[in-house]
């Protein structure tokens, strides 16, 4: 049986109407996001967020200069959500020889290789750094003072409650 022309009408407004959607899905649809973390500006002394997987020091806010450190951030339990309430537990970075050694490795995985480690694992403490905000030293991840910075993370607060490691909203 033959379509009627006011069936041919409605399939065809159908049609257009489904290209219509698919196409505005495609357009304005969730585009991939992007994961962010947290890092800080020595020289500006700010929080950021630049793409996770970067290794520190990483250009900072204002310049060319490598004064971007990851930054650990902190809040009571439950209050990540309130920006008022986080704080830098500490920041980290990488010396310049294990920041080209990961980089270089991340570049040849991307392109199916292998890079060896000119820095072996036992030693990448000693290439590995954290500090607590309001100081200028930086500390070897294997000394005490670097154990003592990062148990900011597990230090109760005054209600006995561990504080959160806040991540990005965006």
């Amino acid at each position: 049986m033959p379509l009627q022309p006011s069936e041919k009408k409605q399939l065809t407004f159908a049609g257009v109407l489904f290209a219509l959607a698919i196409l505005f899905f495609v357009l304005f649809g969730p585009s991939e996001r992007v994961a962010l973390e947290y890092f800080y500006d020595e020289s500006e002394q700010k929080l950021f967020t630049a793409p996770t997987g970067l290794i520190p020091p990483i250009k900072g806010i204002n310049d060319d200069q490598l004064d971007g450190v990851r930054a650990i951030v902190i809040a009571p339990k439950g209050q990540c959500g309130d920006e008022s309430a986080h704080r830098i537990a500490y920041l980290e970075k990488w010396s310049p020889q294990l920041k080209q050694q990961m980089e270089a490795a991340a570049r040849a995985k991307a392109a199916g290789h292998a890079v060896p480690n000119f820095v072996g694992r036992s030693q990448r403490k000693f290439h590995q750094f954290v500090r607590r905000p309001d100081s200028t030293q930086w500390h070897n991840m294997n000394t005490d003072e670097a154990a003592k910075i990062m148990a900011t993370l597990r230090t109760k607060d005054a209600q006995g409650k561990i504080p959160d490691i806040c991540t990005t909203s965006r």
